[in-house]
């Protein structure tokens, strides 16, 4: 792939800097890449910055946590306004509640017998956000997993025993704030919402009237033909067709820059639109 739209660096839960991405996506000869951190946009200078120097085609993103009837839905978004402050303080203000959250993930793990702190989490992230990657990083660094896999499948996880469902805004509105934006937005791994897929074929339906622009159809981890399942999707919904890695360097093992995405023939086609 040429195109990679789908990168975390550690602004959120990847362990590597904008620098680094931009340097190792120069190394892949991608051609064009987007940095999609989780709820906040703090990588994207320096990824800006650098991308320039690398001569390397980049995208303003961000990756939106979203609820809807207790299902975790992410939209992707892409080629932001930066000079938007309304846009900016709605960041600001979905952030607040990934604090509340962490508050009551401790609040559970410590009910629980295991002694982490917020300063343990905060010890495992460089960036402002806090994440349950950074909580499963201190489990195991504290000996009580022995790996983030198991940490998300006995605490972190869902049916774990510190799971915290987060207050977020709700798809719809996510989509609707990135179209006064004037960027595009993506239902990111669509296989990932639920299993019931008559819920997420009517949720497509919903944000398609709200402004949705594409669907993650291209993601690292999709079958033949699960991918084929989404681009039909796509199609049926008149929305393009976007896709990425979804890399997060080494808390996601087996999974590199690249992996998945776009030709740049495809890419262009969203630019122009």
């Amino acid at each position: 792939m040429e195109v990679d739209l789908h990168i975390h660096s550690t602004a959120s839960d990847g362990t590597f800097s904008p620098k680094e991405i931009v340097q190792m996506a120069v190394q892949k000869n991608l051609k064009a890449i987007a940095l999609t951190d989780h709820d906040n946009i703090d990588g994207l200078k320096e990824a800006q910055h650098y991308a320039k120097l690398y001569n390397l085609e980049f995208v303003n993103g961000i990756e939106f946590s979203c609820s809807s009837f207790g299902n975790e839905v992410h939209i992707l978004g892409y080629f932001l306004n930066l000079n938007d402050k309304i846009f900016i303080n709605r960041i600001q203000e979905l952030l607040k509640s990934r604090d509340t959250r962490n508050k009551k993930i401790i609040e559970k793990l410590n009910k629980n017998d295991i002694m982490i702190s917020i300063e343990d989490a905060e010890k495992e992230s460089d960036g402002n956000i806090l994440g349950r990657v950074h909580f499963a990083n201190a489990l195991v660094r504290k000996n009580y997993c022995k790996d983030i896999d198991e940490a998300f499948e006995k605490f972190l996880g869902k049916n774990g025993l510190a799971y915290e469902p987060r207050i977020n805004c709700s798809p719809e509105t996510v989509v609707q704030y990135l179209k006064e934006n004037g960027a595009f937005s993506s239902l990111a791994h669509p296989k990932f919402i639920s299993k019931d897929e008559n819920f997420i074929l009517d949720l497509i339906k919903k944000l398609k009237k709200n402004g949705l622009d594409g669907i993650e159809a291209e993601y690292s981890s999709f079958s033949y033909d699960e991918k084929r399942k989404y681009k039909s999707w796509a199609k049926k919904f008149d929305l393009f067709i976007t896709g990425g890695s979804d890399f997060h360097g080494d808390n996601r093992i087996h999974l590199s820059l690249g992996d998945a995405g776009l030709s740049y023939e495809q890419f262009e086609k969203i630019k122009k639109f």
